[in-house]
């Protein structure tokens, strides 16, 4: 099974049992959970953990990047789709430089982001704004351009 099938079938799984907004969370609490699984394969000299864990937070990316709907999303989905690049770009960087500063700051940046899916998950009256923010603020720490 290919990663864009693989990411496709993790994000389908969750959105069949909770609503696609907690589903968007808990796959950023994935992501989340696995570049800290790659800090401290980092910090323990575990190379083959670090890359396999740096490739679970990709197969969650790849998946969310592919369920973004360009009709319906307004100006959120190619912001989204711009952050998901950079991010994709971050975990490779990860690997290749086996660094923990660049993992804590793609945590930060996923972070900031996943409290606003949060935030509209748990307030369904709540804007694309805040999430729009989020992806601007963490943009800046990555160097993505808005």
């Amino acid at each position: 099974m290919s990663y864009h099938s693989q990411a496709n079938s993790a994000y389908a799984a969750a959105s069949n049992t909770v609503s696609p907004l907690q589903a968007v969370v808990m796959l950023y609490d994935g992501m989340i959970r696995s570049v800290n699984a790659a800090r401290m394969a980092i910090e323990e000299d575990r190379i083959e953990d670090r890359f396999n864990a740096t490739k679970k937070a990709s197969q969650i990316l790849l998946g969310l990047q592919a369920n973004l709907d360009f009709e319906k999303g307004g100006d959120i989905s190619p912001m989204l789709s711009q952050f998901y690049d950079t991010m994709f770009r971050r975990f490779q960087d990860i690997n290749s430089s086996n660094s923990i500063e660049i993992c804590d700051e793609v945590v930060r940046s996923l972070s900031n982001v996943r409290k606003s899916w949060h935030e509209l998950a748990t307030k369904p009256n709540g804007s694309q704004v805040s999430v729009a923010d989020a992806i601007q603020e963490a943009g800046g720490s990555i160097g993505l351009s808005a």
